[in-house]
């Protein structure tokens, strides 16, 4: 299961000029409805769309009620039509004259890789994301040519979220299958933009709890429910992402340095508890407080701004923190393995810390900087080679990266 952020889902990402009024009403309202988790629903405003596009022989809206549809689809578990859907939009897309509309040539590409992903197939996966990376870097220079810089920043944020989702299937590809079902994935924001701003969390589903662990990059956390000792459920619809705590909200959070927030997000503000305001620039972390009247505000921790509930724009969104993601010790590394023919101390190989870092530095490059993918590599070239030095495993898995593209 990968739950995707409002502006890392791919519906979210058309672009399109002057649609037919009452067809983008249809899709405006399929989007809110699956927002809120209300598929069926979705679902019946996403074909209406579809239909009516149809009819008015509009190729572009046709297009983006198919991603639209698409979304509803996967979010359903209805796989294969989700992936005929992608299918029929990336074509409509493809043959657009406008060079704009390479920008939703990306999206649709974008939206296959996550349904092949879904299936299992991550060579196709793979490919449809390197294709979606390719066209999303070409939109960004021509939306950078018009001064678009709204549509800049949105391609900027896919492209690193592409990188991840790269990352983790390089290393599925060479053996680390992971078994997505029974798995919930989720980005990690560590940072207002920039090349390093994601991360992915990835814990594991037991009866529709999450267990107490979690990895981020390769690195252990562990899961604390806002509310103690209670475990925290995965409710039906629930949308999460994670975000890096900021230091002004350590002493409310009881948090500390390096900790995530695993926060539920959705529209509405409706009762207590800390949480995050977010808008297309930025998250803001405070508290939802009701005042004298009953009503719900937000308190700010930054900047004590108060933002009454009425006052919400409708691009804000609403997010409820429900645990924190607090990093475990890091575990002593085991000692190297040695063959069993061998008794001379000078056989071990040489610790990590002595080898030349230039070949995991590139291997590291190759990953999008995803320490946890690196380390995967290394171990699985080391099962053919459990002697090898560090410099002659990181070399192995660079080669049969190459191999695999």
């Amino acid at each position: 299961m990968i739950i995707l952020l409002p502006q890392l889902t791919p519906s979210e990402l058309i672009r399109y000029l002057d649609p037919a009024p009452f067809i983008n009403e249809l899709l405006q309202r399929s989007r809110s409805q699956r927002r809120e988790g209300f598929l069926a629903e979705a679902e019946r405003f996403a074909l209406e769309a579809l239909n009516d596009s149809r009819e008015a022989a509009d190729r572009v809206s046709q297009g983006a009620a198919l991603i639209c549809l698409a979304d509803v689809h996967r979010e359903m578990g209805k796989l294969g039509p989700a992936l005929s859907d992608c299918q029929q939009a990336h074509r409509i897309f493809q043959r657009q004259p406008s060079r704009y509309q390479r920008h939703n040539e990306a999206v649709a590409a974008y939206a296959l890789g996550l349904v092949h992903h879904l299936i299992g197939n991550n060579v196709d996966a793979l490919k449809w994301y390197r294709t979606a990376h390719k066209q999303f870097e070409k939109a960004r220079r021509e939306w950078a040519a018009v001064n678009d810089l709204n549509r800049v920043e949105a391609c900027g944020y896919v492209l690193c979220w592409l990188k991840i989702l790269i990352g983790s299937l390089i290393a599925a590809q060479s053996g680390l299958e992971v078994n997505l079902p029974a798995r919930f994935q989720v980005p990690a924001v560590r940072s207002n933009g920039g090349e390093t701003g994601f991360a992915l969390v990835d814990m594991e589903i037991d009866r529709y709890r999450f267990n107490h662990h979690a990895m981020i990059n390769g690195d252990s956390f562990r899961l604390r429910s806002i509310e103690k000792n209670q475990p925290v459920s995965l409710k039906p619809g629930i949308r999460c992402y994670a975000l890096k705590i900021p230091v002004e909200a350590y002493e409310f959070l009881e948090a500390g340095e390096g900790d995530y927030a695993l926060i539920a997000w959705g529209r509405d503000a409706d009762r207590e508890g800390p949480g995050v305001l977010e808008a297309l620039s930025g998250p803001e972390f405070g508290s939802f407080e009701r005042d004298g009247e009953g009503n719900i505000r937000f308190v700010s921790f930054k900047e004590a701004v108060v933002i009454g509930s009425e006052d919400i724009p409708d691009d804000f969104g609403v997010g409820y923190i429900i645990a924190l993601l607090k990093p475990e010790s890091t575990p002593e590394p085991s000692p190297p393995k040695r063959s069993k023919s061998s008794t001379s101390p000078s056989s071990e190989p040489p610790s990590p810390e002595y080898e030349s870092p230039d070949l995991y530095a590139r291997l590291l490059r190759m990953v999008g900087g995803d320490k946890g993918v690196a380390e995967r590599l290394i171990e699985y070239e080391r099962q053919f080679n459990p002697d090898a030095s560090l410099s002659v495993l990181a070399e192995s898995a660079i080669a049969r990266i190459h191999l695999n593209q």
